[in-house]
């Protein structure tokens, strides 16, 4: 089926362009209202001539079981309550993704349904539960996907994970080669360490040489910014070395401290010193701002 963003789907490594605006965000889990403000950004880029693509990092779903929108009984450590929407989510970026320039890498949650292991978290299964809301759309939800890069690359410097950067291939080629299927029976507390893939899906934390061992894959050389969510940060990021951030975009947090980065694709990323509050990270619920910037060209 054709999509309006090239050069990402199908593959292993998404390929972004040097212009543009980046708009980063991490870890919906079915969190429908972060959704469409994160469209509403979009479009608002968009209207404004800015060459917007919207990158998802992953775990677009599984949100929490019903009960826990019963009468106190949402727990504070998932932030701001809400029902999970990932049936709705997922078919609608279905759609979305035909006409805007707009993709997600596969996260843990969506790997569940397409080769990974299983993933309890509010469920026993949460992928057998998902799939059962959306029935006749399964299959063609399966197929979709498929079809989600692993990483993506853009030439400002920026690799987009969405575990953290503890791995990596020899070469961008041999990152073509990795499969999705087969991890049905590696244990989810084994992925991070078994091999890139399961680094690069489960891994909550690197080293600064891990990091810049990636970067130097798709740079030749160890510099730039590796940006990724999987783990919760309820302050909304938090930067690890010089060359890594975590994200968290909606997952676990409250609405006041949800993040997303706004990236300039024609900028040069040279570590996370460049990225600045209320300029390239935004609140997801707040505004911008701010001086200085990254090196053009």
């Amino acid at each position: 089926m054709q999509r309006a963003l090239p050069d990402v789907w199908n593959r292993r490594v998404a390929r972004l362009p040097a212009e543009g605006v980046l708009l980063v965000a991490t870890d919906l889990q079915g969190n429908l209202a972060d959704y469409e403000r994160l469209k509403d950004l979009y479009a608002a880029e968009d209207a404004a001539g800015n060459q917007p693509i919207l990158a998802l990092v992953g775990d677009l779903v599984h949100g929490p079981s019903p009960e826990l929108n019963e009468p106190d009984a949402w727990p504070s450590y998932l932030g701001t309550p809400y029902a999970d929407g990932s049936a709705a989510l997922i078919r609608d970026f279905d759609r979305f993704t035909r006409t805007a320039r707009a993709f997600s890498l596969l996260g843990n949650h969506e790997h569940a349904h397409i080769g990974g292991p299983v993933v309890p978290k509010f469920y026993e299964d949460e992928a057998a539960v998902l799939d059962a809301a959306l029935g006749d759309a399964r299959r063609d939800t399966h197929g979709f996907l498929r079809t989600f890069p692993l990483i993506a690359v853009a030439p400002c410097g920026v690799v987009l994970t969405h575990g953290a950067p503890a791995a990596t291939c020899a070469t961008p080629e041999d990152f073509e080669r990795l499969t999705y299927a087969g991890y049905e029976r590696v244990g989810i507390h084994r992925m991070y360490a078994h091999d890139v893939l399961g680094a690069l899906l489960w891994a909550r934390s690197a080293t600064d040489a891990q990091a810049r061992a990636l970067l130097q894959t798709f740079f030749g050389a160890p510099e730039g910014v590796v940006a990724f969510g999987h783990d919760v940060v309820h302050e909304g990021y938090e930067k690890a070395g010089n060359h890594q951030i975590c994200v968290s975009t909606s997952y676990g947090l409250f609405d006041r401290d949800k993040v997303y980065l706004r990236l300039d694709l024609a900028a040069r990323y040279r570590g996370v010193a460049d990225l600045r509050e209320g300029v390239e990270i935004r609140r997801l619920y707040g505004g911008g701002g701010g001086h200085g910037g990254p090196e053009r060209g």
